[in-house]
């Protein structure tokens, strides 16, 4: 058996059609959740980018990684799944994004194609989690640039894409050798900026508020509060059109990434090897897009920690659709 895991970065749990969410456009996902098991209870080990990718690639958990922050990345120490399957002769490559220390380090794969690693091998030194907590100034403009647009991580997750439609492609020439492939896709992660066509399926104006915000009387727990003071003026410095507006980016996003979901899974299908394939969904964890008066992930709640998880078995088709406004 063959195996596909795609993980998209920063995917809220609830915005799936399949979740019942009422406005996500998710057709590709959908039909993938129709073929196969759709897990309603997942969370990541971390809802900080590195430490769960670590604990993803290994099945421990952050205390056992020491991969505490976006400051602190995997190297290939403890050994994950990557490691055992290379021992066992089977085939790992990866597409895209991995966020690992960087592309030389032993981390369980045989090739890595357009990777993405932290910047330097150091990373997101400012966001250590460390007591005094670092401050981020001017964090309210991550909602105010928002909006439609291409950006350096939709290009790259355009190129992630073709490389693992190539990929499944060249592999269907060779169905005999077993392997597993890991596609890494960036969006829905910020910044907020959509491909317009994504974009323009949500109406800003027609989308509701996000609830429990703390100027509606909402009050945060102190240590979450801790935490939202330290990205100076997110959210309480933002206007209600920018906010509706960053919401529709961030859905658009997530239609995007599903977009690029169903091309990799055309591409599956058009090489042959789906009756020999299992099929892996997920993220490394959520996003608050705005509940809470909060945006982006680092906090315990379901918008953050949970994350989406899709298993389809071989042999189930899923034909790339594009979401309709």
């Amino acid at each position: 058996m063959n195996v596909l895991v795609v993980m998209s970065d920063q995917h809220n749990p609830k915005l799936l059609g399949c979740a019942g969410h009422q406005w996500a456009r998710t057709p590709n996902l959908d039909a993938l959740a129709a073929e196969g098991t759709r897990f309603t209870a997942a969370y990541t080990n971390s809802p900080i980018c590195v430490p769960a990718r670590a604990a993803w690639a290994t099945g421990r958990y952050v205390h056992e990684t020491r991969c505490w922050d976006n400051a602190i990345a995997y190297e290939g120490e403890p050994p994950g799944w990557g490691h055992a399957l290379q021992a066992a002769g089977v085939r790992v490559d990866s597409i895209g994004k991995l966020h690992y220390r960087d592309s030389h380090a032993p981390t369980g794969f045989d090739h890595q194609l357009n990777p993405m690693h932290l910047a330097g091998g150091i990373g997101q030194v400012w966001g250590s989690v460390r007591d005094p907590l670092p401050r981020r100034q001017n964090a309210h403009l991550l909602v105010s640039w928002s909006g439609a647009g291409e950006s350096d991580y939709t290009r790259y997750d355009r190129r992630s894409t073709e490389l693992a439609c190539e990929w499944l492609a060249e592999r269907g020439r060779d169905p005999h050798s077993p392997w597993v492939l890991y596609v890494g896709l960036v969006a829905p992660h910020h910044p907020w900026i959509a491909p317009q066509a994504f974009f323009d399926l949500y109406d800003p104006s027609s989308l509701p508020p996000a609830s429990m915000r703390p100027s509606d009387g909402y009050e945060r727990h102190p240590w979450v509060e801790a935490h939202a003071q330290m990205l100076v003026g997110l959210d309480s410095r933002n206007t209600d059109e920018e906010r509706r507006r960053c919401t529709a980016a961030y859905y658009g996003l997530v239609s995007f990434m599903d977009h690029n979901v169903g091309r990799i899974l055309g591409a599956l299908d058009d090489s042959g090897l789906r009756d020999d394939t299992l099929v892996v969904y997920t993220t490394d964890h959520g996003d608050m897009v705005g509940k809470r008066g909060l945006w982006g992930k680092s906090v315990l709640y379901e918008e953050s920690a949970g994350i989406p998880l899709i298993v389809a078995g071989p042999g189930s088709r899923v034909r790339p659709r594009r979401a309709r406004r």
